[in-house]
């Protein structure tokens, strides 16, 4: 994917391309539809990080709100709270607010629901358990906070809908 920076479909005769340039020179016709990968995927101060395959972009917003809250003003913004499904996604999500704590501890929420005993995320899969959860064990707790404590640890904690804390928002450009 590096290496494509166009991908064309043609409705009419279900034919699609990929170019690694965006010359135009094979596409003829009307019916095209061509998506031009950014060249800066990121923006709105969102930072990028390669994981996997993929790129997403993360932004930190220092403002202690409601899970809910936070969940709807990352929507607004055109993005998702931080969805931590993998190892590489957790240490993405590590590195990018380590320095922003600089040795002071922040706590950020990330996707997350208890249904059931179980965590999961908004679209029902499974969460991958990539990091301890301290639990009270509330029935009330069915929200994740991540917890940087300093600049080499960083866990989850489970916490009520009540509670604030900051939040980081993502999505894939």
């Amino acid at each position: 994917m590096n290496t494509i920076v166009m991908i064309s479909h043609d409705d009419s005769t279900n034919t699609c391309m990929c170019c690694s340039d965006i010359t135009w020179d094979d596409i003829s016709g009307p019916n095209w539809k061509s998506y031009v990968r950014r060249t800066s995927p990121c923006s709105n101060g969102y930072v990028g990080y390669d994981v996997m395959s993929f790129q997403i972009c993360l932004k930190y917003f220092p403002v202690p709100v409601t899970y809910e809250s936070a969940r709807a003003l990352c929507q607004a913004d055109g993005a998702n709270l931080n969805k931590i499904d993998s190892q590489e996604k957790f240490d993405a999500f590590k590195d990018y607010l380590v320095p922003i704590a600089n040795n002071s501890p922040i706590q950020v929420w990330i996707e997350s629901l208890k249904v059931n005993g179980q965590w999961q995320f908004h679209d029902g899969s499974p969460m991958p358990m990539v990091c301890q959860i301290e639990m009270n064990g509330y029935p009330t707790e069915v929200h994740v906070r991540a917890y940087v404590q300093d600049s080499t640890n960083m866990y989850y904690k489970d916490a009520p809908d009540s509670d604030t804390y900051h939040y980081a928002c993502e999505y894939r450009p």
